[in-house]
């Protein structure tokens, strides 16, 4: 790997924290047109660093954040000081807000961009009570004295103008736990986002923007659901389950340890087992050992049947949402599994909407994607453009002589860390001056995690009120259980993810050349 010369630019530096691994990139901020990719790096944590999104172990986190770094750093010729970072998880939800101001043209009575931003400084005062933090806070929709919804109120008549905004959220332990991380790696805190909320800029077209479509990236402990309207995010939920299961039921029925396991899902032909030959076998060698023959059909069953299972709860998760009838582009899937043949068409079959890989990656140059695997690369890019929309990260513009250890030097150059501004404000289009802020903090309390069950109409003439947050509802999933011998069962398995475990015993016990 050559060492790339650097002009004097502004760069971004993106930080992926998943639960398998540490994606860390570095990029040149655009003044028009995309961003140049300079360099990735991937470095594996350790299991139990982070689990479901939730990072149970800083000290860890930070000496992978530190290995990726320097091996960038060494790549790219600079120090790398800060960077944004994205997380998401089951300390990562959504909810909806609903505010009002009046008018201030008492006469007219015609809506102002002044008006639309004494609504927006009222949402920044808005806190929660409780130990999360708003980290963003999207306007979705404008209502006109409680009558029609409008996309953009500036030029429309009325009283006074209400919105609803979805407030994105994470608990205040997990901000601290990334910032002990950072600071273990010798690096600051540019900024914190929710990885999912990132995605839309990364695989959609604009038509999908608009029309209406769900992101769904599938990850190793985690499923990531986000779903765009109007050109806007309507929804984010986290699901506890991901390709890990599939991993886990590959292990136990070849009883092989993980890599060999990643090898046989690459190597899978098809998760659609009807369609994969009785006599096709993928070999299998470990250490010590003679080479194993495993059918391909078996393997395709096994990681058909969880699957299934996964789409079982995408399913459940957008009707929950009152969403399932509001995505007529269906689904664009993304994520660290996304390239196991013939998903999409699993997932299409089994969730009845249509289902496309995203394999085109936007918002950077075509060299640049030569680097990456759109599947696997797509959050990270997503970290990189969201911190490209904000100011560059800090490097030392000297090339490096050598690279230390965080304990044994400070980077040469480096600012003190600063306080942490988690707010996102929205992108509309108001121009300045801005406007004071009214007094008064508006306090939400107390505010809880909830699956937003609203219903949205697009022409709802009833009034309408603020919406409660209410408690979140759990969505963890049921752990597993011993497997059981039962006789072999034919098509899928139902329920709310039932243990596959009785299939791949099934399997063990009928095929003898096992």
């Amino acid at each position: 790997m050559h060492r790339v010369e650097m002009e004097n630019k502004d760069y971004v530096i993106g930080i992926d924290i998943g639960s398998s691994s540490v994606v860390m990139s570095v990029g040149v901020k655009p003044q028009d047109g995309e961003m140049e990719l300079k360099g990735v790096e991937v470095v594996p944590v350790s299991e139990g660093t982070v689990k479901d999104g939730m990072v149970r172990n800083f000290m860890e986190l930070g000496d992978a954040i530190h290995k990726a770094k320097t091996a960038l750093e060494e790549y790219v010729g600079r120090r790398l000081n800060s960077a944004y970072v994205g997380i998401s998880g089951k300390d990562t939800y959504c909810v909806r807000y609903e505010d009002h101001v009046f008018v201030k043209d008492k006469d007219g009575c015609c809506v102002t961009a002044e008006d639309v931003r004494a609504l927006h400084e009222r949402i920044d005062k808005v806190t929660t009570g409780s130990n999360d933090e708003i980290v963003a806070r999207l306007p979705l929709r404008y209502r006109i004295d409680d009558r029609q919804y409008v996309k953009n109120p500036v030029g429309t008549f009325g009283q006074k103008l209400s919105a609803t905004y979805l407030l994105v959220l994470i608990s205040k332990q997990q901000i601290e736990s990334i910032k002990r991380a950072m600071h273990k790696a010798d690096m600051t805190l540019s900024g914190l986002c929710i990885t999912p909320t990132t995605l839309p800029n990364v695989v959609l077209d604009e038509v999908e923007k608009e029309e209406g479509v769900a992101i769904v990236d599938l990850g190793a402990d985690l499923t990531d659901i986000v779903v765009v309207r109007e050109g806007r995010m309507c929804y984010f939920v986290s699901l506890p389950i991901g390709s890990s299961s599939i991993d886990n039921d590959l292990r136990e029925f070849v009883c092989a340890p993980k890599d060999k396991v990643e090898v046989l899902k690459k190597r899978c032909l098809s998760v659609i087992a009807e369609e994969v030959s009785e006599e096709l076998t993928a070999p299998v060698q470990m250490a010590g050992r003679a080479k194993k023959q495993i059918l391909q059909r078996n393997i395709a069953e096994i990681i058909g049947e969880r699957l299934k299972d996964i789409a079982s709860v995408i399913a459940k998760a957008l009707k929950d949402a009152k969403f399932s009838s509001k995505v007529p582009c269906g689904i664009v899937l993304t994520g660290a599994s996304a390239y196991l043949s013939d998903i999409d068409r699993l997932l299409a079959r089994e969730l009845g909407m249509e289902v496309r890989l995203a394999n085109h990656i936007y918002g950077i140059d075509e060299a640049s994607k030569e680097m990456i695997s759109e599947f696997s690369s797509a959050a990270n890019i997503g970290i990189l453009l969201y911190g490209a929309q904000r100011t560059a990260c800090l490097t030392t513009e000297t090339p490096l002589v050598g690279v230390k250890s965080p304990t044994q030097s400070k980077h040469e150059g480096e600012v003190k860390e600063s306080e942490l501004d988690l707010t996102n404000p929205p992108k509309t289009p108001i121009a300045e001056p801005k406007f004071v802020a009214p007094k008064e903090e508006v306090v939400v309390k107390p505010i809880e995690k909830v699956e937003e069950r609203e219903k949205i109409e697009e022409d709802e003439e009833t009034d309408s009120k603020p919406i409660d947050l209410k408690a979140k509802e759990s969505t963890d999933i049921e752990p597993q259980s011993e497997p059981q011998n039962e006789p072999k069962k034919k098509g899928r398995i139902f329920g709310w993810l039932k243990n596959i475990n009785s299939t791949v015993n099934t399997i063990l016990n009928g095929n003898e050349e096992i």
